[in-house]
């Protein structure tokens, strides 16, 4: 059996929140906000609705200025300079790589837009180890819900001919790893992301890494044999 890898971005491969905390302060000083609860926005992005971010306003508005703040963050993104990229976490593209030469096949699903997605992926050097990417963009282009559904995942698995139960889904929410369970996938969390270990074990990760990177390849390496 020839496992399929597909991961989450932000989070779980870049090192996303640091750059987004500073666009949360430009962004809430050019319009005139107080400045979030990042930890917050962090556990609620996905379910906004249901939580209060501290912007001084209402929970409408909130949302509105969440989505303005994630506009602004993928511009930056594509701005060409190098520090408003943000990085990878340690040990991912080496484990990305070594994942590749042991022969498993890699994706991505993410709600980041394809734009920004791809940008990133080619100034560090590992667009080309992923046969399959689902974005952002793929909600509207493709008429795919957006995670927890497991639309995008699916869709992903179809086009690359592989089944459930030789996928891992690897992120860092509870929405990746519902993903994954709604799916039949396997599921790993990880915890240097924006979801805590409770809300990974919750929502129903088979398995969790706590640790670094070359972690998620050596749990890959022991489901895969």
């Amino acid at each position: 059996m020839s496992g399929f890898i597909v991961f989450d971005v932000d989070g779980t491969i870049l090192d996303s929140f640091g750059m987004y905390e500073r666009v949360l302060r430009v962004y809430s000083e050019l319009n005139k906000l107080p400045y979030p609860d990042v930890d917050a926005i962090k556990r609620g992005y996905g379910e906004p609705e249901k939580h209060d971010f501290m912007w001084g306003v209402a929970r409408e508005e909130q949302i509105k200025h969440l989505m303005q703040s994630f506009k602004m963050n993928d511009e930056w993104s594509l701005s060409g300079e190098p520090d408003k990229i943000p990085d990878l976490f340690s040990g991912v593209k080496d484990a990305l790589v070594h994942l590749k030469d042991l022969g498993y096949t890699l994706g991505i699903v993410t709600s980041k837009p394809e734009g920004p997605l791809l940008y990133q992926m080619e100034h560090h050097g590992v667009g080309k180890l992923f046969s399959g990417i689902r974005t952002g963009t793929d909600v509207k282009r493709r008429g795919e819900a957006e995670k927890p559904a497991p639309d995008q995942l699916l869709s992903l698995m179809r086009d690359l001919g592989k089944h459930a139960e030789e996928t891992i889904m690897v992120g860092d929410t509870s929405m990746d790893v519902r993903m994954g369970r709604n799916a039949a996938t396997l599921t790993l969390g990880v915890t240097w992301g924006a979801h805590p270990v409770q809300e990974l074990v919750d929502a129903g990760a088979h398995h969790i890494v706590d640790t670094h990177f070359d972690d998620v390849v050596a749990h890959v390496k022991s489901v895969f044999g």
